[in-house]
């Protein structure tokens, strides 16, 4: 059975116990819990090596259906001192010390495509690795 005729079937079931429940004077309530669900990746893989200045890393698609909104988090090489990500032609600096950046820090549910860059003052010689996540805020389901 395909998953619209399935679709069709429930809505027609649901339709029909409504108008009857209503011609008898009761009440038909539905409710549904649904499936926290954050995600992030990048359509075009990364270079394996990063040169001196802006290299394009992909096109970003996240998605999160957390109502208290979600943070995007990129964790990666410590960087030299002047490196930042770009997220849609917005800078977002980097720590030298550190290995994670927040590029996104919502307070709703999103889905979004953007273009995600990052600039680097001096190249990097070996193979540069990142992980990037979506945390979900508030109630997990």
């Amino acid at each position: 059975m395909t998953r619209a005729l399935r679709l069709s079937m429930i809505l027609a079931t649901v339709l029909t116990a409504n108008t009857a429940a209503r011609a008898e004077g009761g009440s038909l309530s539905i409710s549904a819990r649904v499936k926290t669900v954050c995600t992030a990746e990048i359509t075009a893989a990364p270079s394996a090596i990063f040169e001196k200045g802006l290299n394009r890393v992909g096109e970003l698609i996240e998605l999160c259906n957390s109502v208290e909104g979600y943070r995007l988090v990129v964790r990666h090489s410590e960087m030299s001192q002047g490196a930042y990500w770009l997220l849609d032609g917005i800078p977002i600096d980097v720590e030298k010390s550190s290995d994670v950046t927040v590029l996104v820090d919502s307070t709703q549910p999103a889905y979004r495509r953007r273009r995600l860059a990052l600039y680097l003052p001096e190249a990097i010689s070996e193979q540069f690795p990142f992980v990037l996540y979506a945390e979900p805020k508030g109630m997990i389901f």
